[in-house]
């Protein structure tokens, strides 16, 4: 089965966008609360370490305080490692910018959009905590951003892990203090993501981008792991998992 596979990562990106029924059919979104639950359940019967995030839109025309306390609920009972939030903003051209009323006033979207996000926080931080003292095999993508911006400009790319500019992503890379600018051999601050994409920074061989490594975890943040190399050896190519495609 498609779960059996190595290359396959253990992580589902779910979007929920809302935690009541009423909302979410006036999202037209097709699917309720209880059809998600069962769907949430099936996949934590079938793959019990699968890291699941989501979206969730607050401040949605009609949204009863109520109505976002069943979002806040939602997040509770999931436990999703990250979720973008996004505040409602009315758009010409869509449905709900044709069929209803933009009555939420902008001071509760933004309170509910902190509220939300702060609770998906704390959550992240508690879950990753567990990872703390164990070792993870992470894919390195290359330089972290803060790394990249400090070294030579030939280096990989880098990639920041955050959400949407004008909204909320519990998911955003968290930049340490990068050393001074190094040739490509030597130990730079990278970024990778483990098998259920949580996000790792360490110090390593700009060389190792595109490879599996062996990261021993020492600290948890909400968005972050941070750890330290256990070895320079490469693992894997990840690239030999990839089918041929001719």
């Amino acid at each position: 089965t498609i779960r059996d596979l190595p290359k396959v990562a253990r992580y589902l990106h779910v979007p929920l966008q809302a935690g009541c029924d009423d909302v979410l059919k006036r999202m037209k979104r097709g699917y309720t609360v209880a059809d998600y639950r069962e769907m949430m359940d099936r996949i934590r019967q079938i793959l019990p370490d699968c890291a699941v995030s989501s979206d969730f839109i607050v401040g949605f025309c009609g949204e009863s305080e109520e109505s976002f306390q069943a979002s806040m609920e939602s997040v509770r009972e999931y436990r999703f490692k990250n979720s973008f939030i996004f505040k409602y903003s009315p758009r010409p051209g869509t449905k709900a910018y044709e069929n209803f009323e933009d009555d939420i006033p902008d001071d509760v979207k933004k309170r509910r959009n902190n509220e939300l996000l702060a609770l998906q926080n704390q959550i992240s931080q508690e879950d990753n905590q567990a990872f703390v003292g164990r070792r993870v095999e992470v894919l390195v993508e290359g330089p972290s951003k803060h790394a990249a911006k400090s070294t030579v400009p030939d280096l990989p790319g880098w990639h920041d892990g955050s959400g949407a500019s004008e909204n909320s992503s519990n998911e955003q890379l968290v930049e340490l203090d990068a050393p001074a600018a190094a040739p490509r051999t030597e130990a730079i601050q990278l970024v990778g993501r483990t098998l259920c994409d949580r996000i790792v920074v360490f110090d390593g061989n700009p060389r190792l981008a595109g490879h599996l490594a062996e990261i021993e975890i020492h600290e948890a943040l909400p968005t972050t792991l941070v750890g330290s190399i256990v070895t320079q050896h490469v693992q894997g190519d990840p690239l030999q998992l990839l089918p041929i495609v001719e």
